[in-house]
């Protein structure tokens, strides 16, 4: 799968036919946005529903209401330009498969689109495909003991890849490895419910794919990967669960953000 990040003028032309590519002309296609997280607006918020609403009012930190506001405004307005109709009009189900509550991988409502959503740092993103489960995650490569995650995220055998790594690369190698697993994870549906020890992947510096695998949840031939380029600190990867590898264009939201108001 290859990834391309459109420069501006051409993001500016295309926006809107490029998201209804997803829905009407490109069944393998799989469209990533990306967008700093966004104050605030009377418009931004009257999208969400009362479900998100009461979890916008939960978070204590700004910028974690801002992260959140702008992961549902990104998916309302791709979807609403797949499926031709308004952003408010597109419904989003987020029940846990396990409990319920509304913290599970969205779900369009009355819809085959797919979608995923990840944050860290100053980084928002979304992937959208028609028909195909997907699942993206960002990753700030940031301070952490990597050694000892990697004990618990890790297989035998990318423990024994990972030590060999230097240590100056090992921080940025982590999260390449934990970004590209949680997205295979978010396209299962099930996230962190499944241990990520039960994959494993191929090294941090060779292409993305998953080379064994103990969970039910993934069946390694039927997984396709790509590397995003959200910039040199931060991981990023997005993952469908097929034997058919979509094409991934990755956009700048801006336009798409700012149209909603």
């Amino acid at each position: 799968m290859a990834a391309k990040l459109p420069d501006s003028n051409q993001e500016s032309r295309s926006i809107w036919s490029s998201v209804r590519d997803v829905g009407h002309h490109r069944p393998m296609r799989c469209d990533v946005w990306w967008s700093h997280p966004v104050s605030e607006t009377p418009a931004l918020y009257g999208l969400l529903d009362q479900v998100e609403r009461d979890r916008y009012a939960g978070y204590r930190r700004d910028v974690d209401k801002h992260r959140f506001l702008t992961g549902r405004a990104l998916i309302r307005a791709a979807a609403a330009a797949a499926l031709d109709i308004a952003p408010g009009a597109v419904e989003l189900d987020s029940s846990c498969f396990d409990c319920g509550k509304p913290h599970g991988k969205p779900t369009v409502v009355g819809s085959s689109l797919e979608v995923s959503i990840s944050h860290s740092g100053e980084w928002v993103v979304l992937a959208v495909a028609e028909g195909v489960p997907v699942g993206v995650d960002v990753e700030e490569v940031r301070a952490a003991e990597v050694d000892d995650l990697a004990g618990i995220a890790f297989s035998p055998a990318e423990r024994a890849t990972f030590r060999s790594v230097p240590a100056e690369d090992r921080r940025g190698a982590f999260f390449t490895y934990w970004a590209r697993k949680e997205a295979v994870l978010k396209a299962t549906g099930k996230g962190m419910s499944v241990a990520m020890s039960k994959l494993t992947l191929s090294a941090h510096d060779e292409p993305p794919r998953v080379a064994a695998s103990t969970a039910s949840e993934v069946d390694v031939a039927a997984v396709r990967m790509a590397d995003l380029d959200p910039g040199p600190d931060y991981r990023a990867c997005v993952a469908a669960l097929t034997t058919e590898a979509p094409e991934v264009t990755e956009h700048d939201a801006t336009a798409l953000l700012a149209a909603l108001g």
